[in-house]
């Protein structure tokens, strides 16, 4: 999910004439990105009812960006003595104090799993290669290929625009030989799903609790990036999402809002609903207003006002 508007009053504001190339109207007030934004939210219980010989107990800890940083999740997942990190920080100083908590843990972070080819999910590896310079970055071999296309650009663009904020340097993920992660004698399943909020977008299913770690493939408490116009092809991915998730799956851990249960996946499905149906009304400004309206107290409104609303109308974005 590009999340590079931030719509405050401390210092910056981004408009857009296309899903990710940007205006930056005042610069960044490098003192309002401030590390303590980054919140190490909840420590999730393991389900304990579900034991194998020789698996270990895995947890599963939350951190999340400013508004600024696009409000994105960032995932921790630990076994007694090792963990595996799902998506990483966009502004760089969050993706340092990410660094800095998850070597404060004590674990040894051995993989880091990049879900998707959208800046607030990826653009900060840098910090987190160079504090674990031993821990894989890995990805599917369509993630990759989509951060190995749309990555240069993003991060020239990023540098310009965000100044000491933006990242330092584009780390690539390595593509998985099978679609497995391993921590503490537990095996992940890697879960690709085609077309929706992104390209290509990867989630981590973790068996032992009954977890999905869904990226942007589910939102909860945010508004959606709808700007690459994928709406029909994510409802779609969100069908497939509830015939994956069956009886397997409990809790929903999103790319942006806190874990919930497979609700999320319905309240996804009725923003996108309303959004299609703000949409017919042909006008930009009414789309807004309708949406607001529904969604008074959703975070990251600019991927509503500044990416989504002006890839359906470019004109009036222009005028």
């Amino acid at each position: 999910m590009l999340g590079l508007r931030f719509c405050r009053s401390d210092g910056l504001t981004v408009a857009s004439h296309n899903p990710i190339e940007m205006r930056v109207d005042r610069a960044i007030d490098l003192n309002r990105i401030r590390p303590n934004h980054v919140e190490a939210l909840e420590r999730l219980p393991v389900n304990k009812d579900f034991h194998l010989p020789g698996v270990r107990t895995l947890t599963v800890e939350r951190f999340t960006s400013s508004e600024a940083g696009a409000w994105s999740n960032s995932y921790l997942i630990s076994g007694d003595s090792d963990a595996i990190l799902f998506d990483v920080f966009m502004v760089s100083a969050e993706a340092a104090e990410l660094a800095r908590a998850i070597g404060k843990t004590g674990k040894t972070l051995q993989t880091v799993m990049i879900s998707h080819a959208h800046p607030d999910h990826f653009m900060g590896l840098d910090a987190i290669v160079d504090r674990f310079p031993s821990a894989r970055v890995v990805s599917t071999t369509n993630v990759v290929r989509d951060i190995q296309q749309d990555g240069p650009w993003m991060m020239s663009m990023l540098q310009g625009k965000l100044g000491p904020a933006g990242p330092k340097r584009l780390v690539v993920p390595e593509p998985l030989s099978e679609p497995v992660l391993r921590l503490g004698g537990n095996e992940l399943e890697v879960v690709e799903f085609g077309e929706c909020e992104s390209k290509h977008i990867a989630s981590v299913y973790v068996p032992p609790l009954k977890a999905l770690l869904s990226a942007d493939l589910v939102y909860n408490g945010a508004h959606l990036y709808v700007a690459e116009k994928h709406i029909a092809s994510w409802l779609d991915r969100l069908d497939e999402l509830a015939a994956f998730a069956g009886d397997g799956v409990s809790t929903i851990y999103p790319g942006h809002g806190t874990a919930g249960g497979l609700d999320l996946i319905a309240q996804t499905r009725t923003y996108l609903n309303d959004f299609a149906q703000a949409l017919q009304t042909g006008d930009a400004n009414a789309v807004e207003r309708r949406m607001l309206a529904k969604y008074p107290e959703y975070h990251v409104k600019q991927f509503l006002t500044v990416f989504s609303i002006p890839a359906f109308f470019p004109a009036a974005s222009s005028a």
